[in-house]
């Protein structure tokens, strides 16, 4: 089927349907034995009611819980607000994973379009991520090549952590009376796209992904998109040490090897996938977005015709917000988030 081309509420995009290929097979108990191992455990949270964001259809909580291992944020700790539905029965739940230590309107955008579309058919978790999961700072910093390496592996290692605390998080919900737990959703925008990616290919209980300026190949974008925070780090490799980009991309990519999402393919429903990309995107290189395309199964996306952070405008009132909308038609869909007629009230 050829591809849509689209001019709506001034967002140029291009629409393409999914091309899907075989799906292997995923452990059902929530486990993988390539990459995420953890033992499922129950979850010991705490959480304190956030009265400033009550309503009528909605409790708000702050939820908090130890991390698996060391994830970058403060005290160690998994974070998150949690829009608890006061309407009866068992609700969908959508993940949210923000871009870490980065602009929080997409994720906090999002989760109010929703609350407000929903009409409380929905469980919301909005996950906090205040600190960067990369070690820019460490990086930037480390004496020598050693310690420069480090520092990576070290990097590496919280992004594999992240992954494993989405997981959890997952168990989480499990034991949550409120939520029906075959209808679980994830959602990240750009960093925190990727890291989603790194859930979606190890974890089989997901119902829908919803990918946003994401991308496969780890290595690249860190290199290459011109970011102030990862400013130092290149420094350090290409003026001090002498590194060519692409011997720090292969560096990098040699320490993100066990995350990498792209080293899973074939393991996810692409039925269940939407991604969105920029098609002009200067952080996510063309080969990045490609491959998780393909990672994915090849599903349904989404190409605005913008860079990187200009697409985000698509879902801004300047544009009609007509990314929100297409996610949340997805979901929607995805996760039969509408009222059902015997839990209408």
């Amino acid at each position: 089927m050829a591809a849509l081309i689209a001019l709506v509420g001034c967002v140029s995009y291009t629409s393409s349907p999914s091309a899907p290929t075989p799906v292997s097979s995923l452990d059902s108990g929530g486990q993988s034995s390539q990459f995420a191992d953890y033992e499922k455990q129950e979850i010991a949270f705490k959480n304190r009611m956030l009265d400033e964001d009550q309503s009528s259809l909605y409790r708000v909580r702050y939820i908090r819980f130890p991390s698996y291992g060391e994830n970058g944020q403060e005290d160690n700790l998994v974070t998150g607000r949690y829009y608890e539905s006061k309407r009866p029965g068992k609700k969908p739940l959508v993940i949210i994973v923000p871009i870490p230590a980065g602009h929080t309107y997409p994720a906090e955008k999002m989760t109010a379009y929703l609350k407000s579309h929903s009409m409380g058919e929905v469980n919301i978790f909005n996950m906090l991520l205040d600190r960067d999961v990369i070690d820019w700072s460490g990086l930037a910093a480390a004496a020598d090549e050693a310690a420069f390496t480090e520092r990576l592996e070290w990097s590496a290692e919280r992004e594999w952590t992240t992954v494993i605390d989405i997981r959890r998080t997952i168990d989480w919900a499990e034991a949550r009376s409120e939520i029906d737990a075959q209808r679980i959703g994830l959602l990240g925008f750009s960093h925190g796209g990727i890291v989603a990616a790194g859930v979606a290919v190890q974890e089989p209980r997901l119902a829908a992904t919803v990918l946003v300026m994401a991308g496969a190949l780890l290595h690249q974008p860190m290199v290459r998109c011109a970011l102030e925070r990862s400013e130092g780090m290149r420094s350090k490799a290409l003026l001090e040490f002498g590194w060519t980009e692409e011997n720090l991309e292969s560096r990098i990519e040699s320490a993100f090897s066990s995350f990498e999402p792209a080293n899973y393919p074939g393991r996810v429903d692409p039925s269940k996938v939407l991604i969105v990309e920029a098609a002009k995107d200067d952080c996510i290189p063309e080969s990045g977005r490609e491959a998780l395309w393909e990672t994915m199964g090849r599903p349904e996306r989404i190409l605005l015709n913008y860079k990187h952070k200009k697409a985000f405008l698509s879902m801004t009132p300047l544009k009609l917000i007509w990314l929100r909308h297409r996610i949340w038609e997805f979901l929607d869909r995805s996760l039969e988030i509408e009222p059902q007629p015997e839990e209408s009230v």
